[in-house]
């Protein structure tokens, strides 16, 4: 049932089986197949993923989301209304399957024979993970839950936007990726624990839990006395100058951590007078006189647009960047560069490809997301036989 790859891949020969939907479970199965693994989406006959309907705009012929989630997947459909499917499914599972993870509503797997104590007691290498929202066990362990609605309830979004403005969501949606990307560490460390013991295992990954973790600092801040977080806008703490200051053409964000750093940026700047001034010869005094700091450097840097800027304090060893939008990102000869942007493989689109390099080569974009219940005859050829 693997499908031939063009190069090895860490996880050739692994089996997937992904009963998923949205953004979540899609993104950790779109990444175990550009690993390597044979991932196998089960999806509701006729309509399929919900995604692949969601919005107007298409990539080779499929809704963009559900193409940028679901590359390099075989489609499986399967009537959870049909015993005689469901059957089927499970002996799959038995009998080629090496891990199976899913975020469905929270009941599903239960109901239908799906849950891992039905499929690991005839599969007892199985690694089974549960992709929940709020998590196994509390009162909002049955609730669903979409990635914004995470953000509201974990207080990323009350920290985020201008400190004179509303709460703002983060623009990508940071927990369905970060909790797809758990659920894999916790997959791929019940593998290397599978290959010792023979055993499979239980993993539980939680879209609150994911967002928790990411609020990790800000909590330790809290526990040491420091507070809440609260809006910053560009502007991140313990350091100045550590924020967004106006150039010519737009914002330049520094961030510049050491004394080394400092006296480099008033060199670039021309502007050595701010390490005699007492108000900014340290980090702490610059911390204390924050206005009438950025009100000073902002006066210089407008002279100048971003890229002269950048260009200058790079060269300088002192860290900034130009704040862009992603049209201004994927054009930069950087990104070019590091050939993360992937043709599809007829050509008639692009991609982000997987943010790794084994060997110093990138996995491949070797498949398009597939057409519903494609694999319908190859995946269940066994039960002819």
């Amino acid at each position: 049932m693997n499908d031939a790859s063009p190069k090895s891949m860490p996880l050739d020969g692994l089996t997937v089986l992904e009963m998923g939907s949205s953004l979540a479970g899609p993104f950790a199965g779109r990444t175990f197949a550009e690993l390597g693994a044979t991932v196998i989406k089960v999806e509701p006959p006729e309509v399929g993923d919900a995604s692949r309907g969601w919005g107007k705009a298409m990539l080779g012929g499929r809704a963009v989301l559900f193409q940028a989630f679901n590359k390099g997947k075989r489609s499986l459909t399967v009537d959870f209304a049909n015993e005689g499917e469901l059957d089927a499914l499970r002996q799959l599972v038995a009998r080629d399957v090496d891990i199976v993870f899913q975020n469905l509503r929270p009941g599903v797997v239960d109901k239908f024979g799906l849950d891992a104590a039905t499929l690991v007691a005839s599969n007892p290498r199985l690694i089974y993970c549960n992709m929940a929202a709020y998590g196994a066990d509390g009162p909002l362990k049955d609730a669903p839950g979409y990635d914004p609605l995470i953000q509201a309830f974990a207080g990323i979004s009350e920290a985020t936007g201008d400190p004179d403005g509303g709460a703002v969501r983060v623009g990508v949606p940071i927990i369905d990726i970060g909790t797809g990307m758990w659920a894999l560490i916790g997959i791929l460390s019940a593998l290397h624990q599978r290959d010792v013991t023979g055993k499979g295992c239980l993993v539980d990954a939680a879209m609150l839990e994911t967002a928790l973790a990411w609020q990790g600092l800000s909590f330790a801040n809290a526990e040491g006395g420091a507070g809440w977080p609260v809006r910053m806008g560009l502007q991140g703490p313990l350091l100045v100058p550590n924020g967004g200051y106006d150039a010519a053409d737009g914002k330049l964000v520094l961030t510049i951590g050491t004394p080394l750093q400092f006296s480099r940026f008033c060199k670039v700047i021309d502007r050595l007078d701010l390490l005699e001034d007492p108000r900014f010869a340290t980090n702490d005094n610059r911390v204390a006189n924050k206005p009438d700091f950025d009100a000073t450097v902002s006066e210089t840097l407008r002279t100048r647009p971003r890229a002269e800027w950048n260009e200058l304090l790079t060269a300088a060893d002192v860290p900034n960047s130009p704040l862009q939008n992603l049209g201004e990102t994927v054009a930069h000869p950087q990104t070019l560069a590091t050939g993360i942007l992937q043709d599809s493989p007829d050509g008639s689109f692009r991609l982000i490809g997987t943010p790794l390099r084994f060997d110093g080569e990138r996995p491949a974009f070797a498949r398009a997301s597939p057409e519903l219940g494609e694999a319908n005859q190859d995946v269940f050829a066994f039960m002819k036989e």
